[in-house]
């Protein structure tokens, strides 16, 4: 903890240094709750060779909203000579990266997950043009949320939420992907028809795409997945009686896997690439019921262990024999530890990678393969293989056997039995 304060004093401070060509004045560190960020000289062209840096830092409990009111910067295909990149916190820390733009085409609204946000703007040494100007303002209540993964809360919890509270949030991820929704806690005013206190979903950006629908009371909203990559979460609140509030997580299509094959490869977002920041990912696999799942990490490089508490306390990927974070732990690792190979007592497996809100690394790569549990027991002339039902609940008897069709299974209320003698059955040799 010490080290990591260290760390953020260290970059509030560079923070307000001018890094860029000699008499242009540019970056700094802004605490006001809301304010204006511009590129030096703008509207006109702004100078050659010129890197700023701003800190944006509101009060604790709060994020920030980035709205861009004009965008024009030197096109490149990847931004390699004039550019701007925004961060979800410090910006020496490149898995708080939100996105890095240039051209004539502004970036979307930015809504931090925290009370930081950082602006880098990099001019080359050819081209110019107008630059840009961007506002931002402390937001409570609501905003645009991009990550692959976050919190939507209401204001205060799980202390009482306000009366008319009016909060909107969009999430918006990869166009390639869709976006669920998790309430963990639930409790508003409950009324037949939620007119007072709700909360209200809807399957796009904006309340005229389909309404998902309304939710009050206490029984959590059941899990939603919408059908693109937008979804709309609206809270309002009336004049009198409140509650705790909500707390639900939201997951790209990158962050949230149900993986139902008998085998397959996984990884952590964006590898070999560094993982974002402030992230909460699961991998969830379930297979037919009698299957276990038997699971392989062949390469892991998460943040290390907290040196004081010598702890994974800061990133870290996490098992659960199970489909819940509140099943039985199987193993925590970070680092650059290599977990041993795990097998599920059941048909659930779930895996979770949290990341803070500084330093990244590679992240992971993992595989899965179903077994089924065989039992096996000898005498000096016959063995028996069993298999339960519950494994095989496709197959018919006849499709079970023992080196030739020949020496089926027998078949119990439970399990499929295969009895053979050393002498016959063809056993020599056979799997």
């Amino acid at each position: 903890m010490v080290l990591r304060m260290t760390v953020f004093i260290h970059v509030l401070f560079i923070a307000g240094k001018v890094t860029s060509k000699k008499g242009v004045k540019c970056g700094g560190i802004l605490s006001a709750s809301s304010g204006n960020v511009s590129s030096p000289n703008f509207p006109g062209l702004y100078p050659y060779n010129t890197e700023c840096t701003w800190l944006i830092v509101v009060s604790e409990g709060s994020s920030v909203l980035l709205t861009f009111q004009h965008f024009e910067l030197e096109y490149h295909t990847d931004c390699a000579y004039d550019y701007i990149k925004i961060y979800n916190g410090i910006s020496e820390d490149e898995g708080n990266l939100l996105g890095k733009f240039c051209g004539d085409v502004s970036p979307p609204q930015f809504s931090s997950s925290w009370n930081v946000m950082s602006i880098i703007f990099h001019s080359d040494r050819h081209v110019a043009r107008k630059g840009f100007s961007v506002g931002y303002r402390k937001d409570t209540c609501g905003g645009v949320l991009t990550g692959l993964s976050g919190v939507i809360s209401s204001p205060g919890y799980p202390l009482e939420y306000n009366n008319n509270a009016d909060c909107s949030w969009t999430v918006h991820v990869s166009n390639q992907s869709v976006v669920s929704l998790v309430f963990l806690d639930f409790q508003l005013e409950n009324n037949e028809g939620c007119n007072f206190d709700y909360v209200a979903l809807f399957d796009g950006p904006t309340v005229k795409h389909s309404h998902l629908g309304n939710y009050c009371g206490t029984e959590r909203p059941p899990s939603t997945v919408t059908t693109s990559s937008h979804l709309l979460v609206v809270f309002k609140s009336d004049f009198n009686i409140g509650g705790r509030g909500f707390k639900a997580y939201y997951y790209s299509g990158e962050c949230q896997q149900i993986l139902k094959n008998i085998s397959a490869n996984f990884t952590s977002p964006h590898y070999p690439n560094i993982y974002p920041n402030n992230i909460n990912c699961h991998w969830s696999v379930t297979l037919a019921a009698g299957y276990r799942i038997k699971l392989f990490f062949h390469f892991l490089e998460l943040e290390d262990r907290n040196s004081l508490t010598d702890m994974c306390d800061y990133d870290s990927v996490v098992v659960y024999d199970g489909d819940s974070e509140t099943d039985t732990m199987l193993g925590q690792w970070c680092g650059s530890e290599q977990p041993p190979s795990l097998t599920s007592k059941g048909n659930k497996l779930l895996v979770v990678l949290s990341t803070d809100r500084n330093y990244a690394f590679k992240g992971f790569t993992a595989s899965y393969i179903g077994v089924v549990p065989v039992n096996v027991s000898c005498t000096r002339t016959e063995f028996q293989i069993q298999i339960s039902r519950q494994a095989l609940p496709q197959l018919d008897r006849e499709n079970i056997y023992l080196g030739n069709p020949s020496c089926s299974a027998q078949l119990t209320e439970t399990s499929y039995k295969i009895l053979a003698r050393f002498v016959n059955c063809g056993t020599a040799g056979q799997v």
